[in-house]
């Protein structure tokens, strides 16, 4: 994995767990917890109090008694997220700056990618191999990952596997998807709304080509042996076709039963039908 997958990934566990922290803190009490220490006979004893935090009015201290020690373990574990919610801003513009900057100073890719000198390399195949790696991510299409949108909130708790970048999904293929579109930047949302037809659906996952920016869908079916799961598959497959998303167009479909697992082999040839050629030695690391 390169530096920048690297980067990559830390990127959106850190996104990831900003906006958990956040709705964390929108949890709990309202107010700025400070405090004050006298020390008697010897003795260190804190008082604690808490200030309105509210904007475009004058804070004001109340002293919490003994029976409000609850309110302020509460302001106490707000501080101490907030605190970090500082910290992972620091890091995430340390992560712009330097993905910025690495963008204009990146002369590996300038001169690889120079036609001329790709047409020459293209000519020893096993040299090309050497030189090749996955497209870096524009700007825009960073920017459309990594902003909020609707997502499926049907039976969260099924939502139990994690992946490398923090995200929860339902499946060990979907896992392995993930994976896989994250080292090869190609950017995604999970299970983000869709309105089509009339119909509100959460496709798996929502695409954008990492060179064209052209929206395109993946639905993973993983449990065909059940009747029901393939009817609904089935009609949902159907109006996605009769408004626009076509198999092996603008729509990636990949299957799988408990006799039939999805084989990661599978999933390489998706990416290099719709996305770009994978070498045949990265192919052979899965």
């Amino acid at each position: 994995m390169t530096l920048n997958q690297l980067i990559n990934r830390e990127q959106r566990r850190l996104l990831s767990e900003r906006k958990r922290l956040e709705n964390l803190v929108m949890e709990l009490p309202s107010g700025t917890l400070s405090f004050g220490k006298n020390v008697s006979k010897g003795k260190k004893y804190y008082k604690w109090y808490v200030s309105d935090d509210s904007k475009g009015q004058r804070s004001r201290k109340i002293y919490l008694r003994r029976e409000h020690r609850s309110l302020a373990r509460q302001l106490a574990r707000k501080s101490l997220l907030q605190a970090r919610l500082k910290d992972i801003d620091q890091e995430l513009n340390a992560i712009d700056a330097y993905m910025s900057k690495q963008s204009k100073t990146n002369f590996w890719n300038k001169v690889i990618r120079t036609p001329g000198i790709r047409e020459l390399i293209a000519d020893d195949d096993c040299e090309a191999e050497k030189f090749w790696a996955p497209p870096e991510m524009a700007e825009e299409l960073r920017q459309w990952m990594y902003a909020e949108y609707e997502t499926n909130n049907i039976y969260p708790e099924q939502k139990n596997v994690p992946t490398d970048v923090g995200i929860m999904v339902r499946s060990k293929s979907e896992a392995i998807i993930v994976m896989l579109l994250t080292m090869f930047n190609i950017p995604f949302r999970y299970e983000c709304k869709l309105e089509v037809g009339g119909h509100i659906f959460y496709p798996d996952f929502t695409i954008r080509h990492p060179i064209t920016g052209e929206t395109l869908y993946w639905e993973h079916a993983g449990r065909l042996d059940l009747q029901d799961y393939r009817m609904d598959f089935l009609s949902k497959l159907r109006i996605y076709m009769n408004n626009g998303i076509i198999p092996d167009n603008n729509l990636i479909l990949t299957f799988e039963s408990p006799g039939h697992p999805l084989d990661i082999a599978i999933i390489m040839d998706k990416l290099e039908e719709f996305f770009f050629t994978v070498p045949k030695e990265l192919r052979n690391d899965y």
